[in-house]
């Protein structure tokens, strides 16, 4: 579990600066008590993709934002199962590099998060946005947060899942920093539904330490 860091810490984001696709599944699902990545991979991605889909009304003509993408697992569960358009979106020059042949569609793209500011400002609304264990990492979560909601149409569906304590990556390990990402998320949204990872699906602490929501803009 993320610990308060020391006055000292800094971000470092240079974790998610990972060599190869093995080395990418293991920071972006990382083993928790009673479960592996690799259980995890196989049994939690079609679940939340499930979750997108029973929520959302997707179809081949929908534009969905995958925030914090890593290397497109969710845009791939996703576009095999509802032909939507998906537009992956990272910090992390190396994940956007590996992303588009594991996703092996030409209905997705990986950009950066300027990218996707520059997007915006020329037009472009989605449908729907997910952000899968990413709000609890990133720097500043509030403007994170705010650029999910500009980047979606008027009344767009937002789905997040995330940890209660943020994980925080600093030189001093992971840390809780004490934002509440859900504080900020009903800045911006709506609460429609919260729910959590089944037992099977997240292992033994997972499940009591994330939530699972999904958010209308407002």
């Amino acid at each position: 579990m993320p610990v308060d860091p020391p006055h000292e810490a800094h971000y470092t984001p240079q974790v998610f600066d990972v060599a190869d696709v093995a080395a990418a599944r293991r920071i972006i699902l990382t083993p928790e008590a009673g479960t592996t990545t690799d259980l995890r991979w196989v049994r939690e991605t079609p679940f939340l993709a499930d979750c997108v889909v029973d929520r959302f009304r997707l179809t081949e003509r929908s534009v969905v934002l995958d925030f914090g993408c890593g290397i497109g697992r969710m845009a791939k569960a996703l576009i095999e199962r509802t032909r939507c358009w998906v537009i992956g979106v990272d910090m992390s020059v190396r994940m956007r590099e590996l992303a588009p042949a594991y996703v092996d569609s030409p209905k997705f793209a990986a950009v950066s998060p300027e990218m996707l500011d520059l997007l915006v400002a020329r037009g472009l609304r989605v449908e729907a946005a997910l952000a899968v264990w990413v709000l609890q990492h990133v720097a500043r979560p509030g403007r994170d947060v705010a650029r999910l909601a500009g980047a979606l149409a008027p009344h767009g569906g937002l789905f997040v899942a995330n940890n209660l304590r943020r994980a925080v990556p600093t030189d001093a390990g992971w840390a809780h920093d004490g934002i509440d990402v859900e504080a900020l998320l009903a800045t911006h949204f709506e609460p429609r539904w919260r729910g959590t990872l089944p037992v099977e699906i997240g292992g033994d602490v997972l499940p009591q330490a994330s939530f699972l929501a999904v958010y209308r803009r407002l």
